[in-house]
């Protein structure tokens, strides 16, 4: 079912947005040399009413969101846009405009973006106290277009995150030697970056904030044509994880690895794989 829409209403970009987007020929040039492939971190994204107003309509957990409870992924997300408060909704229709897609062609200069009608992977996403998520590639090929995932938009809501907290968003280097950046998740902060082959990101470090705190994003994706050029049934369709250099070698998170390639892992995975798990002490 279609979850989202280009609406191309009277949106007035400068009603959300911050000043940045008076600087994009900048951000073009800082996006295209980034390492450890294109990206670009914003502050101040949006204006501090419309950021103060994500914070205070973000909604809380409840049965409507997805669980992951695993090793390598311990967060909850929530996809239903139509559930949204009506003004996290019309961020995410903001995002869909023509308007906004023209200002990420000119900071990219991928000129085929286009929205993704299903949010496929996209929302809202919560990550709690121990949560976690290991290196990974984002899917690759859409599951229901002939479309490539080409751009990611996280943004951060979260008042007052202390490093020690740990929750840093982390772009490895292109074969995964190392860390090359850490992007704290800092109020009204925004991270955009290209995804294909070695995009390699996640936070791997458990985050350590106390209980009645969640780091909490927006995430949106945008998609184009497909202009990798591979046989079909070599295109990622989920998210592939791999462990860091430090990360002892765990037959066991490679099980999970290999399947979270193909398909989400169950509780009867983890009960077959790794029954002794819990989020506290792993």
């Amino acid at each position: 079912m279609i979850k989202i829409r280009n609406t191309n209403q009277d949106i007035k970009i400068s009603d959300y947005l911050g000043e940045w987007i008076y600087d994009i020929e900048s951000l073009n040039k800082k996006f295209i040399h980034n390492t450890p492939y294109p990206h670009i971190v914003i502050e101040n994204f949006f204006r501090e009413e419309v950021a103060k107003e994500i914070v205070k309509t973000f909604p809380d957990l409840d049965n409507k969101w997805h669980l992951y409870y695993n090793p390598i992924e311990y967060k909850y997300a929530n996809d239903d846009v139509d559930r949204y408060p009506r003004f996290i909704r019309d961020i995410f229709h903001l995002w869909s405009s023509d308007a906004f897609i023209d200002i990420m062609k000119r900071i990219t200069e991928i000129n085929n973006l286009e929205m993704d009608p299903y949010l496929h992977g996209a929302g809202l996403h919560c990550h709690p106290r121990h949560g976690r998520l290991h290196m990974h590639l984002d899917y690759e090929k859409h599951p229901y277009l002939d479309k490539e995932r080409r751009l990611n938009l996280i943004y951060f809501t979260n008042n007052n995150w202390k490093e020690e907290y740990n929750g840093d968003l982390q772009l490895w280097e292109k074969n995964m030697s190392s860390c090359n950046k850490r992007i704290f998740p800092e109020f009204n902060k925004v991270v955009i970056f290209q995804t294909n082959d070695v995009s390699w990101h996640g936070l791997p470090n458990k985050i350590d904030c106390p209980k009645d705190i969640q780091r909490r994003t927006l995430a949106y994706y945008w998609i184009s044509d497909l202009c990798t050029k591979k046989k079909s049934e070599h295109y990622r369709l989920k998210a592939k994880y791999v462990k860091r250099p430090q990360d002892v070698y765990d037959e066991r998170i490679q099980k999970l690895y290999d399947i979270r390639k193909d398909r989400r892992i169950t509780i009867e995975d983890m009960d077959s794989i790794y029954p002794e798990w819990n989020p506290i002490d792993n």
